[in-house]
C-alpha cells in the first residue's frame, strides 16, 4: 500500500505516479508502507516522530519488527520488546551506517507454526499502536 505523508490518504500502488498525492490541495509526497503498519506510520508521522522505513515482520525464519526514523527524532519511550539496533547489535560498527535511529523487535519464531507467528505479528502491531497512541503530539504546539 502506499501512503502520503501529508494528508495520510492511502492508494493502490496502480493510481499513483511521481509518488505525488493526487489530493490537488496536498501533493505531498507517497511512499510505500507494510500494510499492517499504515495507522501506525502515519500516526508517528502525524504526531511529529518522522519515519524512513518500516516493517511489521512477516512469516519465516528470524522475522523481525523494525521502524527506523530520522536521526533527530527522540523517542521518549520504546514498544514492548522494542530495542535500537545499537542495543540488539552492540557489535556493529554503526559510524558505518547512514541510518542510525532504528527500534526493532525479533520473534521467537522458532517451532512456532505459521498461523502463530502471524498471530504474534498481528498482536504486535496492536501493541505498537497503543504504544503511538501513547506518545505526546510533538506538532500540538506547532499548530497554536
Amino acid at each position: 500500500m502506499l501512503l502520503c505523508l501529508k494528508c495520510y490518504k492511502t492508494y493502490n500502488q496502480k493510481t499513483i505516479k511521481k509518488n505525488t498525492c493526487k489530493i490537488k490541495s496536498c501533493h505531498g509526497e507517497v511512499v510505500e508502507i507494510d500494510e499492517l503498519f499504515i495507522p501506525v506510520i502515519a500516526e508517528l508521522n502525524r504526531k511529529g516522530y518522522d519515519t524512513l522505513f518500516c516493517c511489521s515482520g512477516h512469516i519465516k525464519d528470524d522475522s523481525n519488527s523494525y521502524i527506523y526514523f530520522y536521526d533527530d527524532v527522540v523517542l521518549p519511550s520504546l514498544p514492548d520488546g522494542y530495542l535500537y539496533d545499537q542495543d540488539m547489535y552492540p557489535h556493529v560498527d554503526w559510524n558505518k551506517y547512514e541510518v542510525k535511529n532504528t527500534i526493532r523487535k525479533k520473534f521467537d519464531d522458532k517451532n512456532k507454526s505459521i498461523n502463530e507467528l502471524g498471530r504474534d505479528i498481528y498482536n504486535n502491531v496492536l501493541m505498537v499502536m497503543d504504544w503511538v497512541d501513547g506518545l505526546e503530539d510533538l506538532n500540538s504546539d506547532k499548530s497554536n
